[in-house]
């Protein structure tokens, strides 16, 4: 599942109350995560790993390894929210909780690129940055030695980090790095899926990504959001919906559903856009849809 293009399906359809510790800070790291993403991918032609799993004597996940023209660049990010000291490598939030994780990442990670770059006989060294993304968190006390941080008043300052003049070495790089990509998600189980029943339904906007904000007109052939002005026809909406609702459930859906997922609509015209853009499997008395055919 691509994290980003899960994270716009749940955009502007999470009832927060209603989510548990665990799901709320994975949707947090997500939404940091991300953000980062969006920066990296604002340079041209530069080489990067996202969600990068290495295991050689321990397993490791790297938010993001990138190859620039000086360093191999490891980024842990962040999304933490509110005021936090540095207190013996650890970080202590306001209101006395211990976080131990952020610095042991980095120093686990540390070991494991280290091995790996001396292992593929690379030449440049290992520069780590944890990046923390939240414009709401502050931080105090000293930084422990071997670590860099930025802070989200500090992000400018990638533009000097992340240099790529030598494009065609770093991409080589990154291949070498690819090829020792280690896919252990399924034990960790990290991706973690948030409860439909903590997710609204209604018909969303494939612009400006807001609910209830279509106007539904019976017999008409174009659907309008009063909002941003988005105008396209019928089928196109309802299919931008559901292929969201697909994405949210994370398996198949039955036309029920759909039909509840976007809100208001032809039950005719819902279901004439799932027989045509998705695959199905009948299993008496319903029919579940899946996987949008031909795209």
């Amino acid at each position: 599942m691509n994290s980003q293009t899960y994270l716009l399906a749940l955009k502007n359809r999470i009832i927060q109350d209603r989510l548990d510790e665990d799901t709320r800070n994975y949707i947090k790291g997500l939404e940091g995560e991300i953000f980062i993403k969006r920066i990296l991918d604002e340079y041209p032609d530069l080489h990067y790993l996202y969600d990068f799993h290495i295991s050689h004597k321990n397993r490791v996940q790297i938010d993001f390894l990138i190859v620039t023209d000086d360093a191999i660049c490891h980024f842990e990010v962040k999304h933490y929210s509110g005021d936090y000291t540095i207190k013996d490598e650890q970080l202590i939030n306001r209101f006395g909780n211990m976080f131990y994780t952020p610095f042991q990442q980095l120093r686990r990670a540390n070991h494991e690129l280290n091995y790996l770059i001396s292992h593929m006989n690379i030449h440049k060294p290992l520069h780590s940055y944890l990046i923390f993304t939240n414009h709401k968190f502050t931080l105090k006390g000293t930084i422990p030695n071997h670590f860099n941080i930025l802070l989200p008043t500090e992000l400018h300052k990638l533009k000097y980090i992340l240099k790529n003049k030598n494009s065609l070495e770093n991409e080589n790089i990154l291949h070498m790095f690819q090829r020792e990509h280690s896919d252990f998600s399924h034990i960790y189980k990290n991706v973690k899926k948030v409860p439909m029943s903590c997710l609204r339904p209604g018909l969303k906007c494939p612009k400006c990504k807001r609910l209830n904000t279509i106007e539904i007109e019976d017999h008409k052939k174009y659907l309008k959001c009063r909002l941003c002005d988005f105008k396209d026809i019928r089928q196109n909406v309802y299919l931008f919906n559901l292929l969201e609702l697909y994405l949210c459930k994370g398996e198949a859906f039955i036309l029920s559903e759909a039909q509840e997922w976007c809100g208001a609509g032809n039950r005719y015209t819902i279901r004439r856009v799932c027989d045509k853009y998705f695959s199905s499997t009948k299993k008496n008395p319903k029919r579940y849809y899946k996987t949008q055919k031909n795209r």
